[in-house]
């Protein structure tokens, strides 16, 4: 969920635009509809906030191992705020450039977390900051075999 330059590519980009959030939302939305629990599980709930603490704080010390660690091996990002990343490589090549930053510095706030009824996928969303730029974000959590969530996609969006 880092922020970078506003560029826009076109779909061989996997970055998408501000317009686009909504799109991403209800799509997601209506592909998960039919699998979503009314309560989801408190656990799988629980596991992927502290997921997300997790990740956060990484990024807070500029731990770039456990950083990467966050992420699904297939991982991506989309969004008019993300860097453009598919795999861990580029992952870890990415977030080592931002924490290269002597003042780097990203928050975010999880507002809501939604796990599908099969409990092997879920997203969160809420909004970052950085600096003076901020926005919405949201994160395709996957469960993986060993139990762990990793985000599958990392996406965010700015508004300033």
């Amino acid at each position: 969920m880092i922020p970078s330059p506003r560029i826009e590519k076109g779909l061989e980009g996997a970055i998408i635009s501000m317009r686009s959030f909504g799109s991403i939302a209800l799509l997601i939305a209506v592909f998960c509809a039919p699998n979503l629990v009314s309560s989801p599980s408190s656990a799988s709930r629980t596991a992927i906030r502290e997921a997300e603490r997790a990740w956060s704080k990484a990024i807070a010390s500029k731990s770039l191992d456990q950083t990467v660690k966050a992420y699904a091996q297939d991982a991506v990002t989309a969004g008019s705020a993300m860097f453009r990343a598919r795999g861990i490589a580029d992952f870890r090549a990415e977030w080592a450039k931002q924490f290269s930053q002597p003042n780097f510095s990203l928050t975010w706030k999880t507002e809501e977390v939604v796990v599908t009824h099969s409990g092997l996928i879920a997203y969160s969303s809420g909004t970052w900051s950085q600096g003076e730029d901020h926005g919405p974000y949201l994160a395709v959590w996957q469960k993986q075999q060993n139990g762990e969530w990793k985000v599958l996609i990392d996406s965010a969006w700015s508004v300033h």
